[in-house]
C-alpha cells in the first residue's frame, strides 16, 4: 500500500505543470512598473508640444518662429522634435493621455525587454539580468511621461541590440535614422552608438583581436550621418550639436532647469543612478568586459549622465552591456534539469496578474486615467487661474514661472502669451536671468516686469513675487487658491 501510494504521488508530482520563476517574476517587475508609470507627474513641456503637434497637423506645417511669448516672439524656432509632436497631438486627440501615457511606458519597457533579452544572449544569468533591468527600470522611472526623449530611449535600445555583437554594418539602421532625426534630437546618440562600434571595432581589429573591414564600416558611418541630414532642419542639429552637449553647452546649469544640472546624490530620485554607477565600478572592476564597445558605451554614457540630469535615464539603457558581460565573467549559468517550464502556464499567471493591475491603476495615488492629463498631481498646474485668464484676458501677457509657461501657451494659444517657459535654448541664459530676478523679487525686479509688458502674473504662493506684488503700486490680487496667487495689472 504505501509503494502504491508512493507511485501515485510521484506519478502526480511528474504531472504537474513546471513554473519558470523568473519569467514569471519579469512578467510581474514589468506589470509593476507599467502600473506605477500611471502615477507620473504631468511634465511641463507636455503642454506647449501638445500646442505644437496640433498646430502642425491643422497647418501640415512646422512652426517656424516663436509665437507662444511676448518676450521673445519672432524668434527663429529650431524644432527638432516636430514629428513626435504631431504623433503625441494624434494619440491624445484621439485616445486620450491616459491611453497614450500607457502607450508610451509600454515602449520603454519594451527598451528594457529588448536589453534583458541581450544580456542573456550575452551569457548573464537570467536571475542577474533581470536584476540589472530592473535597477535601469529604477534609475529611469522619474522621466517616464509623455515627451518626445521615450522616443530615442527605445531606438537607442533597438541600435545596441543591433550593432553590439556585429563586425559588419547594419545598413538597415540608415532608414530608421531618417526617421530617428525627425522625432527628436536624441538621433546623435544614434550616430554615437554607431560611432562608438566603429571606433571599438577599428581598436580590437589593429590589437589583432578580430578581422574588421575597415572602409565599409567607414562608408556606413558616413551614410549614417548622410540620413540625419534628411530632416526638416537640415545640417543644422549636426552643426549646433555643441550647444546640446554637457560639457560645451553655454545654458546649461544657468537656466534654473533640473533636469539640466548634474545630480545632486543628496536627493532621493538620484540614489538610483549613484547605485548604477557603482554597480557598474564593482562589476566591471571583479569581472571582464572582453567587449570593448560595450566598454566605451558604458564610460561615454556614465560621463554623460554625471553632467546632466536628463542624459539619466539613457545611462539607465546603456550601462547594461557592460555589467551584463562581466557579471557573465563572474557568475557561470546553472545547468537547467528537469521538466522544462510550461510557458502558458507563466502566461495565464500573468495574464491574471495583468488584470489585477489594470483594476489597481485607477486606485493609485495621483494615477493619470483622464482623456486630460492631471493638473494636480506632483506637478501642480494653476488651472484656477488659467480659468480666470481665459474668461477675463484671454489676451494676456502672463508672467508665471517657466514650469507653468507650457501650460499658460495650451490655455492661451493664439490670443495669450507667456513671458517664459521650458524652452530653455531659445530664450537664452540672459532671458532666464531675468526672469529669476523678477520671480525672487530681487533689487530692479518692479521696473524689469514692467518693462517686459506683462499685464498678468500667476505664482506659487512659496514664491517671492507673491508678496512683494502685494505691497507693489500698480498691481491688484484678484484670485488666490491654494498653491496660486494672479495678480492683474491696475
Amino acid at each position: 500500500m504505501v509503494s502504491l501510494a508512493l507511485a501515485r504521488s510521484k506519478h502526480l508530482s511528474l504531472n504537474l505543470p513546471a513554473l519558470d520563476g523568473i519569467g514569471l517574476l519579469t512578467g510581474l517587475l514589468y506589470l509593476v512598473f507599467f502600473a506605477f508609470g500611471f502615477a507620473s507627474f504631468t511634465d511641463p513641456d507636455y503642454w506647449w508640444h501638445l500646442r505644437t503637434g496640433e498646430i502642425i497637423v491643422e497647418t501640415l506645417s512646422i512652426p517656424r518662429h516663436d509665437t507662444y511669448s511676448f518676450t521673445a516672439a519672432g524668434t527663429e524656432l529650431f524644432n527638432h522634435q516636430w514629428l513626435s509632436e504631431a504623433l503625441i497631438y494624434l494619440s491624445v486627440d484621439s485616445l486620450g493621455y491616459a491611453v497614450t501615457l500607457g502607450l508610451f511606458i509600454a515602449l520603454t519597457l519594451v527598451s528594457f525587454g529588448l536589453m534583458q533579452r541581450l544580456l542573456v544572449r550575452l551569457g548573464t544569468p537570467r536571475v542577474i539580468a533581470l536584476g540589472l533591468v530592473g535597477l535601469g527600470m529604477l534609475i529611469s522611472a522619474p522621466y517616464w511621461t509623455v515627451r518626445p526623449q521615450l522616443l530615442s530611449w527605445f531606438l537607442l535600445a533597438v541600435f545596441i541590440n543591433i550593432v553590439i555583437d556585429r563586425d559588419r554594418p547594419a545598413w538597415i539602421l540608415v532608414p530608421v535614422l531618417v526617421v530617428w532625426a525627425n522625432l527628436h534630437l536624441g538621433f546623435l546618440l544614434g550616430l554615437g552608438v554607431v560611432g562608438l562600434w566603429f571606433v571599438s571595432r577599428v581598436w580590437e581589429h589593429r590589437g589583432g583581436e578580430r578581422t574588421f573591414a575597415i572602409w565599409p564600416a567607414a562608408a556606413f558611418i558616413a551614410a549614417c550621418v548622410a540620413a540625419t541630414l534628411i530632416n526638416a532642419n537640415g545640417a543644422r542639429p549636426l552643426l549646433q550639436v555643441l550647444e546640446y552637449l554637457p560639457i560645451t553647452s553655454s545654458d546649461v546649469g544657468v537656466q534654473g532647469i533640473t533636469e539640466l544640472e548634474s545630480p545632486d546624490f543628496s536627493q532621493p530620485i538620484h540614489t538610483p543612478l549613484l547605485l548604477g554607477v557603482l554597480v557598474l565600478i564593482g562589476v566591471t572592476l571583479a569581472g571582464r568586459v572582453r567587449d570593448r564597445f560595450a566598454l566605451l558605451l558604458a564610460i561615454v554614457f556614465t560621463a554623460l549622465a554625471l553632467q546632466v540630469g536628463r542624459f539619466q535615464p539613457i545611462f539607465a539603457i546603456a550601462f547594461l552591456p557592460a555589467v551584463g558581460i562581466a557579471a557573465a565573467q563572474l557568475v557561470s549559468r546553472p545547468k537547467c534539469d528537469g521538466e522544462a517550464p510550461r510557458s502558458f502556464v507563466n502566461w495565464s499567471l500573468v495574464a491574471i496578474a495583468a488584470v489585477a493591475v489594470l483594476v489597481a491603476i485607477p486606485q493609485l495615488p495621483g494615477a493619470q486615467t483622464g482623456r486630460q492629463a492631471n493638473t494636480d498631481g506632483r506637478t501642480f498646474y494653476p488651472a484656477e487661474s488659467l480659468a480666470w485668464v481665459q474668461e477675463n484676458a484671454p489676451d494676456a501677457n502672463v508672467f508665471t514661472t517657466h514650469m507653468w509657461g507650457g501650460y499658460f501657451i495650451d490655455g492661451l494659444h493664439p490670443e495669450g502669451h507667456v513671458y517664459i517657459d521650458g524652452r530653455g535654448t531659445m530664450y537664452g541664459p540672459e532671458r532666464f536671468d531675468s526672469y529669476r530676478l523678477i520671480l525672487n523679487a530681487n533689487e530692479g525686479w518692479q521696473a524689469e516686469l514692467d518693462s517686459s509688458g506683462a499685464n498678468v502674473v500667476v505664482v506659487g504662493q512659496d514664491e517671492k513675487l507673491g508678496p512683494a506684488l502685494v505691497d507693489a503700486d500698480g498691481w491688484s490680487l484678484v484670485l488666490e487658491e491654494p498653491g496660486e496667487a494672479l495678480f492683474v495689472r491696475d
